[in-house]
């Protein structure tokens, strides 16, 4: 692990006229133990080696732990376990409104960033990126400001300057791209339905739509467009 060179971040609150220094409170959620330690690595370099740190493996294992303890930032995955991804930053933020958030995953920038950032990130890392966007991450978030990176500017500035949409799937509601994720994870309509809690009939009606906006005519058609744009079917639907 590289040596970053980054100033500390302190949480100082004043107490009777004395400065007193509070250990920020860290979580990190990621179902792969290496990934995990590494994170705490990186964390430690970047904010101070007394910041306190805790882990999550699985989404059920977050929304737990942010309901029982007031943490300062999440570093969290989005693909584990016991995880619906698109729901997963909203039903924090519904607990914990103030917690700062900061994705780290393997799902391309350029599908899911402008996503989770609607949904109240503050920054999307690819895991690939080098420790020093990590890093520079790591710190900008931690103060409660957005990061947005060199690679993830040229994407969003493209799409606004042309007015177009960065890949296909953008055209999906958040609903839509729902559905279409559980699609391409093999789902049948019933499977759909009960998963996210609709009639089998209404995700009959989503996947028409999904088909018809994204140009297509079957579910082949869906996986090679998907492979296109580096989405894989690991998607997990389960909360």
């Amino acid at each position: 692990m590289k040596c970053v060179n980054f100033s500390r971040y302190d949480q100082t609150v004043i107490l009777k006229g004395s400065v007193a220094h509070m250990p920020l409170s860290i979580l990190i959620a990621d179902d792969h133990q290496l990934v995990r330690k590494g994170l705490q690595m990186v964390v430690k370099e970047v904010l101070g080696f007394n910041v306190t740190v805790e882990f999550a493996e699985t989404g059920r294992d977050v929304i737990e732990k942010v309901t029982g303890q007031d943490f300062d930032l999440l570093i969290t995955d989005l693909n584990m376990p016991e995880t619906n991804e698109l729901a997963l930053i909203p039903d924090i933020l519904r607990i914990r409104p103030k917690l700062k958030i900061l994705v780290v995953t393997m799902k391309p920038d350029r599908v899911f960033a402008a996503r989770f950032f609607r949904e109240g990130a503050l920054g999307y890392v690819n895991k690939t990126e080098p420790d020093e966007v990590l890093a520079e991450a790591i710190q900008v978030v931690s103060q409660g400001r957005r990061y947005i990176s060199r690679s993830q500017s040229e994407i969003f500035s493209n799409a606004l300057i042309g007015n177009v949409a960065n890949t296909p799937f953008d055209k999906l509601s958040k609903r839509e791209f729902e559905v279409a994720l559980l699609l391409l994870k093999g789902y049948g309509a019933l499977e759909v339905a009960n998963t996210l809690s609709i009639s089998a009939s209404t995700a009959s009606s989503f996947r028409c739509r999904v088909f018809d906006k994204l140009e297509i005519k079957n579910l082949l058609e869906l996986n090679h467009l998907a492979r296109m744009y580096q989405i894989d079917a690991d998607f997990e639907g389960e909360s």
